[in-house]
């Protein structure tokens, strides 16, 4: 036995001094190419920076490719959730998409490409409530479009360590094959989803509910956060028998928010290669269509867990093997169409909530209720809010009491860690309540944060200054002259 490793046994530590060569110094560092992270490099290469992307895996997208969530919200919520009102709100998206449509910029014009491309469908051909992806063609049009803005990447490399000075952050440490490298910017933009930068810069948060979010002042504790879960695809699924299955049982239908179709509806969309969804309450299932023949994604595997613990999500990945192979024997012998269905797809198990990193402002579920306009506004989203566990107060306002295409603004002050500078956060990570996070974490709303921050990282190391001292005005503009719908 090496001295060394004498003395050492569970609960004590192991320290080392491990060497990294700095290897690259850029104007702007993203970390994270997921849904965030992919926006956020594309924006700051467009207005002039030179970017570097840093992704653990060896593919771009995170969510919205791997993950298989597609893109969702590009419109205002509808409101009351009829089936009149949905339709109205998707007569419009067809006639005149900018009448409903929130979301624009780098945003929709990757929605578009997708459905250009035969790889993605979206609402009428737009992109509105939903747009589902073929998951492999659209790591392939991030690549591309990486590329064609002079994005320079670094693939299968994680975040092991920061480089801070005096409160500003410097660089990150990346573990590779290569070993630990050092990797220099003026401005980082941390895209990591879960705030793994920030927090180790030093930067105060909150895990899931925070002690001053109203879940926490009506009784829900303390650090309660919204469970894991996945969303996966079935092959060979035979949708036209799944279909005469529900028109014979009309009772196990029913119409879902996402498209909130009543049942002919719905079959109408798959015979013109349309978004829609089937929802089977009775079974606990629902289906939503993909650009891929015979292929349905759904979601599930839903568990409890700390998103930022290793054996959490290990217990979690193996619980969830077994409840895929019992769903899948459960729709090969009770729903018609999925007698030869199999597993296509699973991604890893996802946390959907973990830090809210507090900055400088934190945007609250009252801020989206009202839809107050933030003079730094830098986007909208118009997801309803998705959050849980909320107090029973809360709920029936989130679902019902929204008005017509119904959208919030997001302030760029919640993109602005505390006590941290040359750091913006994007993505689901940023300032927010538990409650109000809800409305940001879907993937449209990630990436109107992700062209904000990387946008605000350009402009700052243009200007010379610091992230939280950037004129807003100025970055509004900019945002507003490339398509950002303010």
């Amino acid at each position: 036995m090496s001295r060394l490793s004498e003395g050492l046994k569970i609960d004590s530590v192991y320290r080392s001094v491990v060497e990294a060569p700095v290897v690259a110094d850029v104007d702007v560092l993203v970390a994270g190419g997921g849904t965030a992270g992919c926006v956020a490099a594309l924006a700051a290469a467009r207005n002039g920076a030179e970017v570097l992307l840093v992704e653990r895996y060896g593919y771009l997208g995170g969510m919205m490719t791997e993950g298989h969530a597609g893109l969702t919200m590009f419109m205002g919520y509808p409101g009351d959730r009829t089936v009149d009102q949905f339709a109205e709100a998707l007569k419009k998206l067809r006639e005149n998409p900018s009448e409903v449509q929130v979301v624009g910029g780098i945003p929709l014009e990757i929605a578009n490409r997708l459905i250009e491309l035969g790889a993605g469908i979206g609402t009428g051909g737009q992109a509105g409530t939903y747009v589902t992806t073929n998951t492999e063609a659209f790591k392939a049009l991030l690549f591309s479009m990486m590329e064609e803005a002079g994005v320079m990447l670094l693939l299968h490399s994680w975040i092991a360590d920061v480089i801070v000075e005096e409160n500003a952050l410097r660089g990150v440490v990346v573990e590779n094959k290569s070993g630990r490298q050092a990797l220099l910017a003026k401005v980082v933009v941390d895209a990591t989803g879960d705030g793994d930068v920030a927090a180790k810069a030093g930067a105060p948060y909150n895990m899931g509910v925070g002690p001053s979010d109203i879940s926490a002042k009506e009784g829900i504790p303390v650090g309660t956060m919204q469970g894991m879960g996945k969303m996966y695809i079935y092959g060979n699924v035979d949708v036209e028998r799944l279909f005469d299955y529900l028109r014979k049982h009309p009772d196990e239908y029913a119409p879902a928010w996402t498209t909130f179709q009543r049942l002919e509806n719905a079959y109408e969309s798959f015979l013109k290669g349309d978004m829609f969804v089937v929802s089977m309450p009775k079974h606990k299932l629902w289906f939503h269509s993909l650009p891929i023949p015979r292929a349905l994604g759904t979601a599930g595997c839903g568990t409890r867990g700390n998103g930022l613990s290793a054996p959490d999500l290990t217990k979690a990945e193996v619980e969830c093997r077994k409840r895929l192979m019992e769903q899948l024997a459960y729709l090969k012998e009770r729903i018609p169409g999925f007698e030869d269905a199999y597993l296509m797809s699973t991604p890893p198990m996802f946390a959907r909530e973990t830090r809210h990193i507090l900055g400088e402002y934190v945007l609250t579920v009252e801020d989206l209720f009202e839809s107050r306009e933030f003079g730094d506004g830098i986007g909208r989203g118009g997801h309803p809010i998705d959050s849980s566990p909320v107090p029973e107060s809360l709920k029936k306002r989130m679902w019902t009491s929204l008005s017509p295409n119904w959208s919030h603004s997001i302030p760029y002050r919640s993109l602005v860690p505390l006590k941290v500078n040359n750091l913006l956060v994007a993505g689901k990570c940023i300032s927010a309540t538990h409650e109000a996070y809800g409305c940001i974490r879907p993937t449209a709303q990630c990436m109107v944060i992700g062209q904000a921050a990387g946008t605000a990282a350009a402009l700052s190391v243009k200007n010379k200054v610091k992230p939280r001292h950037l004129d807003i005005e100025e970055l509004r503009k900019v945002l507003k002259e490339q398509g950002v719908i303010l």
